[in-house]
């Protein structure tokens, strides 16, 4: 059987940039040909699917374990385990809320950029709504689960400790992302994410989460039709309880998904 090679983590960061790289490109030729539209975001989850994929299946082919299944942790977890990877998508809006509210008081988006930005994230119809709501909050989230989470962390995690592959692919996944103003809340739902795939042995509670976060990011929008963004000075509290509320819900998923791990091992 041929050895794999070992995925150092300069050399996972280095790849994750190779494919920024291409995200970024293809999100240019969208940009071109649709413009800053719905239908552009509604694109967004075939394009990184295009992209992503192949590049999950190159690392798990080069550096991850030779059972597909574990290469890319797609083992089972229970119904309660990914409830709470949702309900943990949710509340880590009040905390990443308010980092991006700091950074957006620091650093301002232009108005005319915002416009554009809410202006993409407002559908022109419910067939639309329902068709971004796909994209952004089911495919996205498993696409990029697969390679983050997936691939490059079960690649990491073989030849070194696991927190190495949270912080490693935290950065990558937050980098992947084109804006910077959304770097540090991207990079805290990242660790988040890791933890639970470090917890769970699986994506699938990370997808869960990955994609309420996205969904309620979406719906949020299709509800309140916001036109600016301002810091609240009232928000540190919620951002609080919010920090609070997460590290409780990391808690129980670790007690959730210790048990059924013990009752695998037992079996």
């Amino acid at each position: 059987m041929k050895q794999q090679a070992e995925l150092s983590a300069a050399l996972a960061l280095g790849w994750s940039l190779l494919l920024t790289l291409g995200l970024v490109s293809l999100a240019m030729v969208v940009g071109v040909l649709f413009g800053n539209t719905n239908l552009a975001l509604v694109l967004a989850g075939p394009a990184e699917l295009v992209v992503m994929l192949p590049a999950a299946q190159f690392i798990a082919r080069m550096y991850g374990h030779p059972e597909r299944r574990k290469a890319f942790a797609l083992g089972s977890v229970s119904p309660l385990e990914l409830l709470i990877g949702g309900s943990l998508g949710v509340l880590l809006h009040l905390p990443t809320g308010y980092l991006s509210e700091l950074v957006e008081r620091r650093f301002p988006t232009p108005p005319a950029l915002l416009h554009a930005q809410l202006q993409a994230l407002t559908p022109s119809s419910s067939l639309m709504a329902a068709l971004m709501l796909l994209s952004v909050a089911a495919v996205v989230p498993l696409v990029e689960e697969l390679f983050f989470r997936g691939a490059l962390f079960s690649a990491l995690v073989r030849t070194g400790p696991a927190f190495v592959a949270i912080w490693t692919t935290s950065i990558a996944f937050a980098l992947a992302h084109q804006e910077p103003r959304n770097w540090a809340p991207l990079f805290l739902v990242a660790l988040v994410l890791g933890e639970l795939r470090r917890r769970g042995g699986s994506i699938w509670s990370g997808v869960a989460l990955h994609g309420s976060f996205n969904a309620a990011t979406l719906l949020f929008v299709f509800v309140a039709r916001p036109v600016e963004v301002k810091p609240d000075a009232g928000s540190w509290q919620l951002a609080s309880i919010g920090c609070v509320l997460s590290a409780l819900g990391v808690w129980l998923f670790g007690r959730v998904s210790g048990r059924r791990l013990a009752a695998l091992g037992a079996s």
